[in-house]
């Protein structure tokens, strides 16, 4: 079992963030969008300023291991709404792990996510958080959402927390 931590992304974070994201999902996209690491590594970007400076608009984590290799980041954003609510969410906009860590370490890492969104949904005070998922293969990565209590339509997984108090996002 490999031994990690996590912490809030910064700039020095943003290039292996954008290099895992063309090893690893690039394929999965490369069919529908024209991946474009400029564009990402300038949305990752944003993400850490805004962070920094609107602490309750977006999470971006990342888990590194003791030697500093990057193994698991996840990104979320506040202030979103679905088209039939003015309810305030919180959208998971990635949850991304090593592929060449073992499942079990995978596993943990994805179970962390699932902390750190519900944490900085109390943080933010937003009850609601929403986490999709465009990967062909869906189901284990669902299932841990059904573990925790999310409620599972389609690809989508909806959570609402029962109360909504301040702790700190990681």
């Amino acid at each position: 079992m490999i031994e990690y931590s996590w912490r809030n992304a910064t700039g020095n974070d943003v290039q292996d963030i954008v290099r895992m994201a063309e090893s690893h999902f690039q394929t999965e996209i490369d069919t529908i969008f024209t991946p474009d690491p400029v564009a990402y590594s300038r949305n990752i970007t944003l993400a850490v300023v805004n962070q920094f400076y609107l602490p309750t608009t977006e999470l971006l984590s990342v888990a590194r291991s003791t030697e500093g290799r990057l193994l698991a980041y996840t990104w979320a954003r506040n202030n979103e709404r679905a088209a039939w609510s003015d309810d305030n969410m919180i959208v998971i906009r990635m949850a991304h792990v090593s592929l060449d860590l073992s499942t079990r370490d995978r596993i943990r890492l994805i179970t962390d996510m699932l902390t750190l969104w519900e944490n900085f949904a109390r943080f933010s005070n937003t009850s609601i958080i929403c986490s999709t998922t465009m990967r062909r293969d869906q189901d284990a990565f669902l299932k841990l959402h059904a573990r925790n209590g999310y409620d599972i339509r389609g690809s989508y997984a909806y959570k609402r927390l029962t109360t909504t108090q301040a702790t700190p996002a990681n």
